[in-house]
């Protein structure tokens, strides 16, 4: 191993304080100034993302995993000291070598996130997860559930699956870009949300800054729109095709409601609110039931996506709906209003 300095101890110890901030989230403006200020030196950046992608590996790892190679490494002490202490100790190490030397002789456990994603520079969440990712040049990205963002170099990533907000660090020099199928984002230093749809739209959102949203030739073809430009509290969603909705005014902090576990139900038709649920659920959500009214049905307010049966139970209580739970999906059927009572001597008048 090289030895380090006590400069590399600072930048070490710096990168382990800002992991956890991250990792907490809501950092304030002040603090998030102070981060980006912090990342315009290549090699913090580079032990940031060395100190998250070590950690992220230990932490990987089932206690029985973690016996079992502790196990096998007893005869060979010296040899693997450093990996030993590794996983007692995960802030202990730092660095790409010990992340390479831990992933050799742990071999056969590739199937870890964290191993993954250190080749493949592809960032993943499960349903009803959320994290927080720092990219290689800095800009900081929140995975909302089901997402897969993927780092393809030259500050240029691609969205694969869902949704992910950016807090980009500014080089005018070299615009920040998102590839979306055959569309691309662009800006130089801002915070914009984009929401890839499992029905195949885009929404951008922009909160801060500006971004231009295009169309990419595909064969040979023009694209069917120009390119837009979109301000803060702006959105615009399309697809590979067509324009669902032009450049409009949008409120975009409750588009973002995500990142404090609020779906945001305003607006929103019921069978959206359905739809966004479904992300958030292990089990299906399901309305075989043509009788309830979904274009008109009206929730309001927010539904908690981390606790999805409670958010049921509350549609359930504002509108005609019975929520069956059964072992492999929610059912949401019409509930039918309870008949009238008559009247006490109605009966007989004449």
């Amino acid at each position: 191993m090289f030895a380090r300095t006590e400069s590399d101890k600072t930048t070490r110890d710096e990168a382990a304080a800002w992991a956890t901030l991250l990792d907490c989230g809501g950092m304030s403006e002040l603090q998030l100034q102070a981060f980006h200020a912090w990342l315009e030196d290549p090699g913090h950046a580079r032990e940031l993302t060395n100190h998250q992608t070590v950690l992220f590996l230990a932490q990987d790892f089932r206690s029985e995993q973690k016996a079992a190679l502790e196990r096998t490494l007893a005869d060979s002490e010296a040899k693997f000291a450093a990996l030993r202490r590794l996983f007692t100790d995960p802030l202990w190490l730092t660095g790409t070598v010990t992340a390479v030397a831990a992933i050799v002789a742990i071999g056969g456990w590739f199937a870890s996130r964290a191993v993954r994603e250190l080749f493949t520079q592809s960032y993943t969440t499960e349903i009803g997860e959320t994290r927080t990712v720092t990219l290689r040049d800095g800009t900081l990205a929140y995975l909302n559930t089901q997402s897969q963002l993927k780092w393809v170099g030259d500050r240029h990533v691609v969205l694969l699956q869902g949704e992910v907000l950016f807090e980009v660090v500014h080089n005018a020099a070299r615009p920040f870009r998102v590839g979306v199928d055959h569309s691309e984002i662009r800006d130089v230093g801002t915070q914009f949300d984009v929401y890839r749809k499992s029905s195949g739209s885009v929404v951008v959102t922009v909160l801060s800054g500006q971004v231009a949203v295009k169309e990419m030739e595909t064969g040979g073809a023009q694209p069917p729109w120009a390119e837009r430009q979109l301000k803060p509290n702006e959105q615009i969603e399309y697809t590979p095709s067509s324009l669902i909705a032009d450049v409009h005014p949008a409120n975009a902090s409750k588009a973002i409601r995500w990142r404090d576990g609020l779906l945001e139900t305003e607006g929103q038709s019921f069978a959206a609110i359905v739809n966004e649920l479904n992300r958030y659920s292990n089990k299906r959500i399901l309305v075989p039931d043509q009788r309830l009214n979904l274009e008109n049905m009206n929730i309001g307010g927010t539904l908690n996506v981390h606790d999805v049966p409670a958010a049921l139970r509350r549609i359930q209580n504002l509108g005609p709906i019975v929520v069956t739970d059964t072992e492999d999906a929610y059912i949401l059927s019409y509930k039918a209003e309870a008949p009238a009572a008559k009247q006490p001597g109605a009966a007989g008048h004449p």
